[in-house]
């Protein structure tokens, strides 16, 4: 068995989040500064270090999923660095669903919900996954219409659940 992926993708959070998360404190620092000019607080700078750690977080994290002849691998660095197989033996079933992640999950990244654990990053697609043991696992396919093109190309048990025009 081969374990060259027949379907890769990467996908981070979209740039606009890490840049908002970056710029509003830093905007709010130098408002500080430029109003009070001699006043010097370790407070301002501490905020902006957690700032800057969190956007830093936030361009970093990305949900790498491989699919191939072994399984479904995935991988979530710096939650997961290293891949996680799931063995096509071990998967009950596997549907393509268009979901709103705050709603399902409450937000982005690594997530529990109704569905099972998420890992969500950029999109409204994910692939649910339903294991024959444990919790369902959910993650974000940010290319669906790839996705699906891979599915007709390699016969994967994969049932979407998805408006036709995206097929």
């Amino acid at each position: 068995m081969s374990d060259q992926p027949q379907y890769s993708e990467k996908s981070g959070f979209p740039q606009w989040i890490f840049w908002l998360v970056a710029m509003i404190p830093v905007s709010l620092f130098l408002y500080t500064r430029l109003a009070n000019p001699h006043e010097v607080e370790p407070f301002d700078w501490f905020g902006l270090i957690i700032a800057g750690g969190v956007a830093l977080l936030l361009y970093v994290i990305k949900l790498k999923v491989n699919i191939n002849t072994e399984g479904i691998s995935f991988q979530f660095p710096p939650f997961h660095n290293k891949p996680n197989l799931l063995p096509w033996r071990n998967i009950k079933s596997i549907e393509l669903m268009r979901i709103n992640p705050l709603k399902e999950f409450g937000g982005w990244g690594l997530r529990y919900g109704k569905l099972g654990t998420a890992y969500t990053t950029r999109g409204r697609y994910i692939l649910h996954i339903e294991k024959t043991e444990g919790q369902a696992i959910n993650l974000t396919i940010a290319q669906p219409e790839e996705f699906i093109k891979a599915i007709a190309q390699q016969s994967w048990p994969v049932t979407p659940k998805i408006p036709e025009k995206i097929i």
